[in-house]
């Protein structure tokens, strides 16, 4: 069976040194970061206490995961806050950044049409068994790169018709869209055909008064998702020192103080 495959062209990753140059200006900062801290909306609103504080302008660019390390291989970006422990690990080992440091966490959560198990693995299970309309990131993202783990967690006591390609791991059927976006498009496609999604939980609180999803949340560690700052080795220190400064002091208040509808998004370390 073929993967429907939606492809997104990362003009960024293709023309790698198309955010400004380090020489440009000392009092800029270019941060690569993750689709889900800006589709939740924290992202605007931290950065934006950040530059009234400090003073210095952030030019961020919101991609998967994968795509955010690979600008921090290009050198394309001063720093990073992404969410997918084990690249980010590798990615310090190769020698591209340093300093990883945890700054909050939140966890995945499904948004589906019809009512889900109460356990993750049951719930993957059944999608897979009765072959549900799911709607995968695709873009080797924080969220897919869980997405695949759930799947090869799963694969361990139940012999599922798993493929591995350049969509990642996944299972076999045209019943599963692989659409490489970003996770408010994701969402939004869910909704749109009654599909199943893997969000964390901040996005999917923000969309959660446009859509006709239901939010299952489980208590498993494999749905903790931790979200990081990372140093790019060939970037500029001070800029990317003075936000993890901010963050790690007054940006706590931010980070705790935001909520959606009354729901906490983000909880700090």
């Amino acid at each position: 069976m073929k993967i429907k495959a939606f492809i997104t062209v990362l003009f960024l990753l293709q023309f790698p040194g198309c955010l400004s140059s380090p020489e440009d200006t000392s009092e800029n900062l270019r941060l690569a970061t993750t689709t889900s801290l800006r589709d939740s909306g924290l992202l605007d609103v931290l950065l934006r206490d950040f530059t009234a504080a400090s003073g210095v302008e952030v030019e961020y660019v919101a991609v998967g995961t994968g795509a955010a390390l690979l600008l921090g291989e290009q050198g394309d970006v001063d720093a990073l806050l992404v969410h997918a422990p084990e690249q980010e690990e590798a990615f310090i080992e190769n020698g591209f950044g340093y300093n990883r440091t945890p700054i909050a966490w939140n966890a995945f959560v499904l948004l589906s049409p019809i009512p889900l198990p109460s356990t993750i693995h049951d719930a993957f299970l059944e999608i897979a068994n009765n072959e549900h309309c799911f709607i995968s990131r695709g873009d080797d993202s924080g969220t897919h790169i869980k997405e695949q783990a759930i799947w090869s967690m799963i694969n361990e006591t139940h012999d599922l018709p798993l493929v591995n390609d350049s969509n990642g791991l996944h299972p076999s059927g045209d019943w599963y869209y692989s659409i490489g976006q970003g996770m408010g498009a994701a969402i939004n496609m869910a909704h749109e055909k009654e599909c199943i999604t893997l969000s964390d939980r901040g996005t999917a609180l923000r969309f959660q008064d446009t859509i006709t999803l239901d939010r299952y949340e489980y208590n498993d560690s494999i749905m903790h998702n931790p979200y990081s700052f990372i140093f790019v080795s060939e970037g500029e220190v001070n800029g990317a020192t003075t936000l993890l400064d901010y963050i790690l002091g007054d940006g706590r208040a931010t980070i705790e103080s935001f909520t959606i509808n009354g729901d906490a998004a983000f909880f700090v370390y």
